[in-house]
């Protein structure tokens, strides 16, 4: 029977996908890009990468002076320095340390050698964010503006301009690991699990803990369905080796960096941040004593919360005012032109930063959320998003906060829920790139009414914008932190609104353009390609004319620490006495970290000082019992405080007046009943409850030279010695050694700040089995009678210990990625071979 021939069916048109270089190939285009974005960051940055300077940041300088002398010790010494006495009495240094073990951030930390870290990470984080949309599929053009939208946030300007690099490091490391897992995700391989887990380590070891919170919600929202979804199929092998594997990649990256995080783990409940501190004010002693893993008060955790309305700044930067420091360059109010106002008159305390994400990253954003609203990966990112949202209104929304805060371990160690915004900013971008990518795949029809979506997401952008200009007008303008006369106040109210207006006309102008731009596009009037390079062009204006707002000086680091950390006459004053003691400045001055540049301070600033010593600055120091000078001599004696540095001069008969700095307007008193770093004491009294203690401190008839304040009974009997000395022999930041001498067994209080699991005692090269805290905040051991060296010194085994826990991680890592790739490339090698 012959055959039937078929008629042959006309080939479907195939849609014309538009190229965004059509005469270069892939991977010149991705190199060219590349380049570019490095060129980008040189022109954006040029202050730091040609002309060498850096920002002017609160943080840096504070920075600089808390860490100098340390630093200085290391170079000279050529070890590891695990504890810093120059600042609060002495806080540790060893859960900071930078990671000991190699992996990707030793490469980028070298390369900052030689140039600007900001412009390295910056780099780093372009790169991963580029290779990310291209692993998604995206066109290179696509690919370079969905990073530029990234990456020119104007909140990650703030985060170097004010020194916080940590947080920066971290948030560009981001791409990486959502890179490594998609990648793990659609390998299911060895060889991705290990690539995944080294990213992870890599942001780990940054030691931005928060923002690796939120990079584990990250992947935890993308990897759930691709997993679960295996189960559900019952492809039960596969869902078990993803999940061993991706257990395991979790493990090794956490356990590469086991220095320092464990480290970090150690110390939280010895801060601050791991525990509630006690407050005598409050009229009413707690119920029952909060544990030194409580974390802090959800109040104090909260401040820095985004209320709902202020997710209006990511459309419109100057809604609520922007920074809490504005330039204003506007007519309105001529008297403040040219000078910095407080702008910011929101819900929060103050802010030094812009959440904008921009108009049109989010109107491209919301393009990619409509129209890949089913896809399973942008569904999980949105769910993400709506989480991170609702976590960011903190104490505006305490129901939902407080059940992480709460019962989630860890999170109560957190502070600022607006800081999830900053990982929302990446994800935005994603929505973004998505949306970019339909704009380049669309097949164009020739109505457009196919397009009445895009359109509404256009007019609902103008008319949240109108909206916004009709309610806007009768807002109060006002923060609750206000200060000013009225005259003055009408003033920076009559800016703020012009702030408001300015950027809303800002709005529709932008809006208006990208509308224009993408009609012109789905007419057929331009091409994809120029229709890109419009978006790009008012991309790169909407994001670095905010990022301009920021006005930080960049300064020659060299010469600020030559002019900032300049030796007064009150610094020679202190240099040139011999003795081991610490200094008191009061007032404003005791904040200052530039106090520990040279000297040993009782002062100084760091969020995550050592409860105890928070304690005393909240409860004691100015806790005293002489209504004309109310310095708490009892803490002046326990913290070894020989000398009083004031901008005020005051008579009392405790404190001398030995050196004026009339340049610096600085008074220097000596106080005439200090105490040595070590002293012998023959009576203790034991008080177990923090609030006794820290009242007792503040009583007159107590003396820490006579008595000292234990919270358990000693051991050893003592008695006080009618014959005693203690001299420092050796001190350097890890070692206090001592030659002492009692004619009894005495208590021998040593005036560093107790920390259980760093310190050691030896008497006379023998280990102390039983150091007792004393005096709420310091240390003692029983020292029998005779002549003896007394050696203390910071070496906690952690931290050995959990260098040695890298190692062997890393190693696994890389001997994973080195056999992966072996049995990869093993026919091409044979070859070689």
């Amino acid at each position: 029977m012959a055959k039937i021939k078929k008629r042959k069916e006309p080939e479907k048109a195939k849609p014309v996908v538009q190229k965004s270089i059509p005469t270069f190939s892939p991977l010149q285009q991705d190199l060219f890009f590349i380049v570019l974005l490095a060129i980008l960051f040189v022109i954006l940055l040029k202050p730091m990468v040609i002309d060498g300077l850096s920002p002017q940041g609160v943080d840096v300088v504070g920075s600089k002076g808390a860490s100098h002398q340390t630093t200085e010790f290391a170079k000279k010494s050529g070890g590891d320095v695990l504890w810093n006495p120059y600042i609060f009495s002495g806080m540790p240094l060893y859960h900071r340390k930078g990671p000991v073990t190699f992996s990707v951030d030793t490469i980028l930390l070298f390369l900052s050698r030689f140039f600007s870290t900001v412009y390295i990470f910056y780099l780093f984080g372009a790169i991963g964010s580029y290779l990310l949309f291209r692993y998604l599929k995206m066109t290179p053009l696509v690919s370079f503006i969905a990073t530029i939208i990234f990456i020119l946030m104007p909140h990650y300007k703030s985060l170097y301009t004010e020194g916080h690099f940590a947080k920066f490091r971290a948030l560009m490391f981001l791409p990486w690991i959502l890179l490594s897992f998609k990648y793990f995700l659609d390998r299911r391989s060895l060889l991705a699990a290990a690539m995944f887990a080294i990213a992870f380590g890599a942001q780990i070891r940054t030691q931005h803990y928060q923002i690796v919170f939120y990079t584990a919600m990250l992947i935890f929202a993308v990897g759930l369905y691709p997993i679960l979804k295996d189960l559900l199929e019952k492809r039960i092998a596969l869902f078990s080796r993803s999940a061993l594997l991706v257990i395991a990649a979790v493990i090794l990256g956490i356990t590469m960096s086991s220095q320092p995080l464990f480290l970090a783990k150690e110390y939280v409940p010895y801060s601050k941040r791991g525990k509630t501190t006690i407050s005598l004010k409050q009229k009413e002693k707690p119920a029952a004593d909060v544990s030194a893993d409580d974390g802090v008060q959800i109040e104090y955790a909260t401040q820095w919360s985004t209320h709902p309305s202020e997710m209006l700044t990511w459309l419109v930067p100057r809604f609520y005012g922007g920074m809490s420091g504005e330039e204003y360059n506007g007519s309105g109010v001529p008297q403040l032109k040219g000078r910095m106002i407080p702008g910011y008159w929101g819900n929060m305390p103050f802010t030094q930063s812009y959440e904008y994400m921009g108009v049109v990253s989010l109107l491209l954003a919301v393009i990619g959320i409509y129209v890949y609203r089913k896809n399973p990966f942008i569904i999980s990112l949105l769910i993400l998003t709506g989480f991170f949202i609702l976590l960011s209104f903190g104490r505006h929304f305490l129901a939902f906060y407080s059940l992480f805060f709460d019962y989630f371990p860890y999170f109560n160690k957190f502070r600022a829920p607006v800081m999830s915004v900053s990982v929302t900013s990446f994800i935005v971008a994603i929505f973004a790139a998505y949306g970019l990518h339909f704009l380049s795949s669309m097949d164009i029809k020739n109505t457009l009414r196919e397009y009445r979506y895009l359109f509404a997401i256009i007019g609902g952008f103008l008319g949240l914008g109108i909206l916004l200009l009709i309610f806007g007008q009768g807002m109060s303008f006002t923060h609750v932190g206000d200060r000013y006369d009225q005259q003055v106040l009408e003033m920076i109210k009559k800016v703020r609104k012009e702030f408001f207006t300015d950027d809303l006309i800002r709005y529709f102008l932008l809006v208006i353009a990208a509308g224009t731009a993408l009609f012109a596009y789905l007419s057929r009037k331009i091409s994809f390609t120029l229709t890109a390079v419009l978006l790009a062009g008012f991309i790169l204006f909407d994001l670095i004319s905010i990022q301009q707002r920021y006005h930080k000086k960049y300064i020659d680091a060299g010469k600020m620490e030559k002019q900032h950390f300049q030796q007064s006459e009150t610094d020679n004053f202190l240099l040139n006495d011999s003795e081991t003691f610490r200094i008191f400045p009061i007032g404003q001055l005791f904040g200052d970290n530039r106090w520990a540049y040279y000297h040993q301070t009782i002062g100084g600033y760091s969020a995550i000082k050592m409860y105890t010593i928070e304690e005393l600055v909240e409860n004691n120091i100015y806790g005293g019992w002489d209504s004309r000078l109310p310095l708490n001599f009892n803490v002046m004696k326990m913290l070894n405080v020989k000398y009083v540095i004031s901008q005020q001069q005051f008579i009392h008969e405790n404190l001398n007046l030995v050196k004026t700095d009339p340049r610096n307007n600085l008074f220097t008193y000596e106080y005439n009943e200090h105490l040595p770093r070590g002293f012998f004491v023959g009576k203790y009294s034991v008080i177990t409850d923090p609030y006794a203690r820290l009242n007792m401190i503040n009583n007159k008839d107590f003396d820490p030279a006579v008595t000292a304040m234990l919270e358990e009974e000693l051991a050893d009997p003592i008695q006080t010695p009618d014959s005693s000395f203690a001299a420092v022999r050796t001190f350097t930041p890890d070692l206090v050694e001592f030659d002492v001498y009692t004619n009894t067994q005495a208590l021998f209080v040593i005036s560093e700040m107790d920390y259980p699991p760093g310190w050691k005692i030896r008497i006379d090269g023998q280990p102390v089995d039983k150091i007792y805290k004393t005096d709420h905040a310091i240390q003692s051991v029983v020292v029998p009678a005779g002549n003896h060296a007394v050696e203390l010194r910071f070496e906690p085994d952690s931290y050995y210990r959990n260098i040695r826990y890298s190692y062997a991680s890393a190693g696994a890592l890389y001997l994973i990625v080195l056999f992966s790739l072996v049995m990869m490339y093993k026919d091409k090698l044979r070859a070689i071979v």
